[in-house]
């Protein structure tokens, strides 16, 4: 039997939702414009040794976190996690870019589906980062079937932004997807299986990255 939330699923992560994501490569421009991700075959490289990893240790632990405290409607302690992950994102644009991406979901959301819940934490002047977002529109969702769209937001977006800085066509940017969600995916029932009690990464290109695309004399994204 076909279940509930399948189609809503399929209808928030579509490349088409406007969360405003095309706006933001998060650092890759400036990546691409210093050279270090100059091709498909290095944009592939990247999200396998940069991206991917970065999410396995610490962006989706951090979600299977705050989806269960979402789930149980606990809006303080997930305004905890929000304020943490504020506090984790170093580099202002990266910030700015997880604010108003989370915010502008959040909006979008309630107007397809009046939700209560969502309205009172959007209010509520917490941060709103994109993952907590993610956390509160999918509570009800299995972590799995949140994990695996939070995944693909994350990589398709670095792909997509890529076609506008490089010679990158459509199709292989969707190899590209697919390869990075093939490797990743396998990892995911572990994360579920048993939650991290640490959570931590740092990766200072992509921080370095987005500091100096702040500063940058021209750029097509916003971050």
């Amino acid at each position: 039997m076909l279940p509930e939330w399948l189609p809503w699923l399929l209808q928030v992560n579509d490349s088409q939702f406007p969360s405003g994501a095309y706006a933001h490569s998060m650092g890759l421009e400036e990546l691409v414009q210093r050279g270090a991700v100059k091709n498909p075959d290095q944009l592939e490289t990247f999200l396998q040794q940069q991206i991917i990893p970065g999410l396995l240790a610490f962006e989706l632990p951090f979600l299977v976190k705050a989806h269960k405290v979402a789930a149980c409607g606990d809006h303080a302690n997930l305004r905890l996690l929000d304020e943490e992950l504020d506090a984790w994102k170093l580099a202002v644009e990266l910030r700015q870019a997880s604010r108003q991406l989370g915010s502008r979901r959040l909006s979008l959301v309630q107007k397809l589906d009046p939700d209560p819940s969502l309205a009172a934490y959007g209010q509520s002047g917490a941060p709103c980062h994109h993952l907590i977002a993610c956390a509160l529109e999918l509570r009800h969702l299995p972590v799995a079937a949140a994990l695996c769209a939070f995944s693909l937001q994350s990589i398709s977006g670095y792909a997509i932004s890529s076609m506008k800085l490089m010679r990158l066509g459509q199709e292989r940017c969707q190899l590209i997807i697919r390869a990075a969600m093939v490797s990743l995916a396998p990892h995911l029932e572990g994360l579920i299986a048993a939650p991290a009690e640490r959570i931590g990464w740092f990766n200072p290109l992509l921080e370095i990255a987005s500091m100096r695309h702040a500063r940058a004399n021209e750029r097509l994204f916003i971050s």
